[in-house]
């Protein structure tokens, strides 16, 4: 083969391989899973931001958004999706769908505890708890979400 023959051959399968990617996809859009998805999110009214160095005000115009967008991704994929905001969440309304996603945190069932035992001097923390012992929901928690959540059901969802 010569030199000019091999150029040959490599222009028409350049040429050929960018139409290829030039196509326009032609897959039909997926279809919606009936998966029945609960989001519990930030009130846009009241965005819980949990780190104090974070709460300039982009980081809240955000967090107002997160919700909505949250729903309007999910709403694209699911056939029926619900949203509460957090401080609204009680475990039962877990029980009527399929999926939980946790956004935002609910209102702990009992707060955290810290302190010192008078009679030891040692110190103590017991996590908030969030949820019951016996939720058996499938639940998925969004990131600094998971371990807050999962200490108070012993669970080992930290951040590693």
């Amino acid at each position: 083969m010569t030199a000019r023959s091999l150029l040959l051959l490599l222009a028409v399968l350049a040429l050929s391989t960018s139409a290829t990617f030039a196509q326009e996809p032609t897959a039909a859009p997926l279809a919606k899973s009936k998966l029945r998805i609960l989001l519990v999110g930030h009130d846009p009214a009241a965005p819980t931001i949990r780190f104090a160095d974070a709460d300039d005000e982009r980081v809240v115009t955000l967090y107002k958004e997160r919700t909505s967008a949250f729903t309007e991704l999910l709403r694209a994929r699911f056939e029926q999706v619900a949203v509460v905001y957090a401080a609204d969440y009680r475990a039962e309304q877990s029980d009527q769908m399929d999926v939980t996603v946790f956004d935002a945190l609910p209102k702990p069932l009992q707060p955290a505890k810290r302190g010192t035992d008078p009679e030891t001097g040692e110190r103590f923390y017991e996590p908030a708890v969030y949820l019951p012992k016996s939720f058996d929901r499938a639940t998925l928690m969004v990131g600094q979400i998971a371990p807050a959540m999962s200490d108070g059901l012993g669970l080992k969802l930290d951040w590693l």
